[in-house]
């Protein structure tokens, strides 16, 4: 299984949506437990924009939301797999 930061390198060859999105994603969800109220509140506010893009969106728009999306989601599962005992 590749980590995020293999799956970093292969998304920053493409030079898609699903890619940028990507990136955005992990960069926002590892900088959101060092982020102040204020920057906090703008994060969470992208992340519901993004939320409601992949909901109502099409096209790029949409395609660049999953990929943010997927990319929280992972760098998640790894901060929770590093986590365990």
């Amino acid at each position: 299984m590749k980590t995020v930061n293999e799956r970093l390198k292969s998304s920053g060859k493409n030079k898609t949506p699903f890619a940028w999105g990507y990136k955005w994603g992990v960069q926002t969800y590892r900088k959101y437990p060092h982020a102040k109220q204020a920057e906090r509140e703008k994060l969470s506010a992208k992340i519901q924009e993004y939320k409601e893009e992949i909901r109502d969106g099409a096209g790029r728009s949409r395609e660049c939301a999953i990929g943010f999306m997927n990319g929280m989601r992972d760098a998640a599962v790894e901060r929770k797999r590093r986590r365990k005992p």
